[in-house]
């Protein structure tokens, strides 16, 4: 990859990482690297090969197969940054050098993406040749870059040396060039803007490309001369031209240097997303379904069943009848009044169905592809995977377990599902069936207690504060706490904690997450239970 067009790409795939966080790094082989970023409207996987022969950076929606077993750098580096947000980015395009700053708060650990050095981590960027004599700050802005004459270019073979940027192969573009035509590319090079439409050269028929063929991604066009038999293929921006390098690169037997069928690994994490995305469709249905209920509230809202009902009367049930004359029993939250009620559940409705438009949103990432047919080739083998693998069944039949289990059914404020086990029997079966390995459980400290599962819909999804002193209170409520006014509850991942053999409702934690002292408020339950 030339410098030239690694600096448009930087600017342009700058917005698409700040502020995601780093879920996972992996090294599928010697100098390639696929960092797996939180899902969002770009692509997930930022892809960087530095061999010396195939250097590649780009955002892509799949990534090479990874091996089982990471390096000892990959551990590294998954151990110092991994979950991190990257928060600023810095870019020495003349070197090919991006810099990842990431963290919560200054100061920030820096991910370094090297052509030459490869992928290493440091304290603070790296001083760059855009800096003065002193290493700058991430933020500090480049000084002018030095070029070279024409003349020069034209004269001196080893003019990249001095140089960096004006590459062998941009040296020989300019001596073939009439002196107008080599003198206004260099103007334009020199520009320091955007580089706009840029240019990919593989080998004919866009095949596994020989050796000696080597692919090419330029922000200017190549003679006829110069192209050795490679076809050329205009590209809208530098990410464009970028993306076919990179395909070109990790994905070289695929028949259009695109992005192989996806492997087992990626229809499980699909199947994964698909079986989430089912479980937020059905809350926000449950949402949508309370606007009938609102409706005929307010239908009745000032003829009400009983004289002494008004619409500001706290009640716990109310019982009205609808328009085809059936009785219909209402259960209310006691804590506020009957107009309050309504006005809750139209907003709730309408939270569901923007959310409803977002999980649809969301299938619709999962199956994107520009290829239409490879697209329905995935949703068809996703649809048989989905119904042929165990771990679907188990879904169905967890899923089922909820509904028929002795358990409190709660919503956090913040929109989380809370399950509570009402007796030991279902307080084990939720460690053991019902939970996920990185769902969050609760149980106070020192005495017997329920067990309380804070459902996650994955790994890297966070809880607000709210919501986990919510789920603290109603595990303190069901424990030795529940006529106490404070509580001690201890927080722990479920893949951390172990049932007693023999011993059901007992179990063992292995590494706590933390511990949370809450206020206990006997209101919070009604407040959050689902009725329905």
């Amino acid at each position: 990859m030339e410098a030239l067009l690694f600096r448009g790409l930087v600017e342009e795939i700058q917005p698409m990482l700040l502020g995601r966080r780093l879920e996972r790094i992996y090294s599928p082989r010697p100098g390639w690297w696929s960092f797996r970023l939180q899902p969002g409207d770009h692509p997930r996987f930022l892809l960087f090969a530095h061999h010396p022969a195939d250097i590649a950076l780009t955002l892509a929606p799949h990534a090479p197969e990874n091996p089982t077993t990471p390096t000892a750098q990959v551990m590294r580096l998954r151990k110092h940054v991994q979950g991190l947000r990257i928060l600023r980015c810095r870019a020495d395009w003349i070197h090919r050098r991006l810099s990842l700053g990431l963290g919560r708060q200054e100061p920030l650990a820096w991910l370094v993406l090297d052509a030459q050095k490869g992928v290493h981590l440091l304290g603070r960027p790296e001083p760059t040749s855009l800096d003065a004599d002193s290493p700058a700050d991430a933020d500090e802005e480049a000084g002018p870059v030095s070029w070279p004459t024409w003349e020069q270019v034209r004269d001196d073979d080893q003019i990249w040396q001095t140089h960096p940027h004006v590459s062998p192969l941009l040296r020989r573009t300019i001596q073939t060039l009439p002196e107008d035509q080599g003198r206004a590319l260099l103007d334009v090079l020199q520009a320091d803007v955007a580089p706009g439409t840029c240019f990919f050269y593989r080998a004919p028929g866009g095949g596994k490309s020989p050796s000696t063929i080597r692919p090419w991604a330029l922000p200017w066009p190549l003679p006829a001369s110069l192209r050795q038999g490679r076809d050329e293929h205009t590209c809208a921006s530098a990410f464009q031209a970028a993306n076919l390098m990179a395909q070109a690169t990790f994905f070289p037997d695929h028949p259009s240097n695109g992005p192989a069928a996806p492997a087992p690994r990626e229809l499980k994490r699909i199947a994964r997303l698909q079986r989430n995305l089912d479980v937020d469709e059905r809350r926000l249905r449950e949402y949508v379904h309370l606007a009938g209920q609102a409706e005929l509230i307010r239908c009745h809202l000032y003829q009400l069943p009983e004289k002494q009902l008004t619409p500001r009367t706290k009640v716990e049930r109310l019982t009205l009848t609808d328009l085809k004359g059936e009785t219909v029993d209402l259960t209310l939250d006691n804590r506020l009044t009957i107009l309050e009620n309504m006005q809750r559940w139209f907003q709730l409705a309408e939270k569901g169905r923007r959310g409803l438009v977002h999980v649809q949103k969301r299938r619709d990432q999962i199956h994107s592809n520009p290829e239409s047919e490879r697209a329905g080739q995935m949703r068809a083998r996703t649809t048989a995977y989905l119904d042929q693998h165990p771990s679907t069944q188990k879904a169905r039949n967890r899923s089922k377990d909820e509904r028929t289990l002795p358990l409190h059914r709660f919503l956090s404020s913040d929109g989380f599902v809370l399950l509570r086990g009402k007796n030991q029997k279902a307080n084990h079966h939720l460690l053991t069936k019902t939970a996920s390995p990185f769902d969050y459980w609760f149980h106070a400290a020192d005495g017997p207690g329920a067990h309380l599962i804070l459902k996650r819909d994955s790994p890297g999804r966070d809880v607000p504060e709210r919501t986990m002193e919510e789920a603290a209170s109603l595990a303190g409520l069901a424990s030795h706490f529940s006529g106490a006014a404070r509580a001690t509850i201890i927080c722990a991942q479920v893949k951390y904690v172990r049932p007693v053999k023999g011993t059901p409702g007992m179990a063992v934690v292995d590494r706590i997450l933390r511990t949370l002292s809450v206020p206990l408020d006997p209101e919070l339950e009604t407040r959050l239970r689902i009725t329905a």
